[in-house]
């Protein structure tokens, strides 16, 4: 579980910006506020340690659309997590910086275990390496040490969680298609292994058990759910209840709407197995009718019993269902350019407790996005 994410300077992600998400968190704010860059974050840093910081500065147009723009010298971009493991707390953290807009190198990076065995750390600062003796992996002024140090014990299970961290943007028409069977895990940013996934739900098992049952209270009429192969290809199928003969007939992706295989998407990606320890779900209201959000937040607020729960919203409905003493709502703006972050706390929920606003209603007035605005001039 992530316990503090703190971020500066990483595209429109203003300097020092910190926040600590519960199990379920909740980031609302405008088009164009940055909330995607934001999550972006931690799809960066899993990047950046499992395939090298330049494949992930090159995935996302390079150095210049990573680090926040300035008129003179280049931010340095930096990011640090505080990361609750099973074997016990960790810190991480990189900093990037470059002398002209086109360059880069890793300024510094460190961090720090506690587990059984007791503390392990190393520290980087430009040339000077301080780490326990034999624990010199090599590297260069674009990598990242952890990177080379994937292998050893010690951090292994730091790498394994930040390999695992995952933010979704499902599109429906990713997951129509036929697909090609992919032995990557977990689930693609996108579903573009969707199906792969999907047939790895063992018939009877809890997980498939659930995405029938979730889908059936969607649509009222999907009763299973199979992966069949054609022609090379893997092909996910519905069975539905039908007016035919039989009563029930198998369809494919392609015949299912947009909304139902959105569903279908985020389900999977909640119960694939192993499960994740964090996930990101980006506006899981679109293409999805407003009658099936409060279901849809059902199963994001079970999936935080194993997993921590990143959400971005734009839709009232899921605000309203929020259980706003439990899950941390995050508001987002973009002030002069910046993208600043801040927990709705105190007096800004005043209406809410009260019950003479619904969070929702406070959301679409602007009366949320005016507070935090007076809070950031004061």
């Amino acid at each position: 579980m992530i316990k503090k994410l703190y971020v500066s300077n990483y595209r429109s992600v203003g300097p020092n910006v910190e926040i600590r998400p519960g199990r379920l968190s909740v980031f609302i704010g405008p088009n164009g506020s940055g909330k995607s860059n934001f999550l972006d974050v931690l799809s960066f840093v899993r990047d950046a340690v499992m395939q090298g910081l330049p494949a992930a500065i090159t995935h996302r147009g390079g150095i210049d659309l990573v680090r926040r723009r300035s008129s003179g010298h280049p931010y340095n971009v930096q990011v640090e997590l505080e990361i609750e493991l099973e074997s016990g707390g960790c810190t991480y953290g990189f900093t990037i910086t470059g002398d002209r807009l086109e360059e880069y190198r890793v300024k510094s990076e460190k961090a720090e275990i506690k587990d059984a065995n007791g503390r392990i750390s190393f520290y980087r600062d430009g040339d000077d390496w301080q780490a326990p003796e034999g624990l010199s992996p090599r590297m260069d002024e674009q990598s990242l040490a952890l990177t080379a140090l994937g292998g050893s014990a010690r951090f292994k299970p730091l790498v394994d969680f930040l390999s695992k961290l995952m933010v979704y943007t499902i599109f429906p028409d990713t997951l129509r298609v036929p697909q090609t069977f992919d032995p990557v895990r977990p689930m693609a940013r996108h579903g573009e292994n969707w199906v792969s996934i999907l047939r790895d739900f063992k018939p009877d098992s809890v997980a498939k058990n659930d995405l029938i049952a979730a889908l059936n209270r969607l649509t009222g009429d999907i009763q299973d759910v199979r992966v069949t192969s054609a022609a090379g290809y893997l092909v996910a199928e519905f069975k539905q209840k039908t007016r035919a003969e039989k009563g029930k007939r198998w369809f494919s992706a392609s015949q299912q709407s947009d909304g139902t295989l959105r569903v279908a998407g985020l389900l999977t990606a909640l119960l694939q197995e192993p499960q994740l320890p964090v996930v990101g779900v980006e506006e899981p209201e679109l293409t999805v009718h407003p009658g099936a959000l409060p279901l849809l937040y059902d199963y994001l607020n079970q999936a935080r019993e194993v997993s921590q729960i990143l959400v971005t919203t734009h839709s009232p409905i899921i605000l309203d269902v929020l259980d706003i003493e439990r899950d941390g709502v995050f508001v987002v703006n973009r002030i002069e350019g910046r993208t600043d972050i801040k927990k709705v706390t105190g007096a800004q929920l005043e209406p809410v407790r009260k019950s003479l606003l619904s969070l929702g209603d406070l959301f679409l007035s602007g009366d949320l996005q005016l507070k935090l605005s007076l809070i950031e001039g004061s």
